[in-house]
């Protein structure tokens, strides 16, 4: 009997250590010139340069533990935000995303237009066992941003 028990429990934490490595933070650049001619709204006929998108991730046990996140750590020699893993720390926040969304434009002499913000919550309750009772320990957060890069009009080309 505790054999099949134990079952669920072994499916269930190699799934979430499978999710867990899986959902660290991702910064994604649109290819330079894809957006060469379009105009944003409100932006004075300035032409966009990129779209960048950024999601980062964190599991937590009961809601309140963090078991895993990902990390937007800044590259000083490359000049721009990496993704990455952490265990038993929280690092998904507006303001995380927030701040490296800002450095990125800074960096670009890049001004932001079309901000949008993303906040997911998701359990996984009766995902694990037939009683959900594993499911509705854990549980992940997602948040991400995406805007449009405009290059100032007195950028140095």
């Amino acid at each position: 009997m505790i054999k099949n028990a134990s079952r669920p429990v072994v499916a269930g934490a190699a799934m979430l250590l499978a999710a867990m490595f899986a959902g660290c933070a991702t910064v994604e650049y649109s290819s330079p010139g894809k957006l060469s001619g379009i105009t944003v709204k409100g932006v004075d006929g300035a032409e966009s340069g990129q779209v960048v998108s950024i999601t980062t991730t964190g599991y937590y046990l009961f809601w309140t533990i963090p078991l895993a996140s990902g990390n937007l750590d800044w590259n000083y020699e490359k000049n721009d935000v990496e993704g990455g893993f952490s265990l038993f720390s929280d690092q998904v926040g507006f303001n995380e995303l927030q701040d490296t969304l800002l450095k990125i434009a800074n960096v670009r002499d890049c001004d932001l237009a079309e901000v949008s913000f993303c906040d997911s919550d998701e359990t996984y309750a009766g995902l694990f066992s037939e009683s959900g009772l594993i499911g509705t320990c854990f549980g992940s957060s997602q948040m991400s941003v995406s805007a449009v890069l405009v290059p100032r009009k007195n950028a140095k080309k």
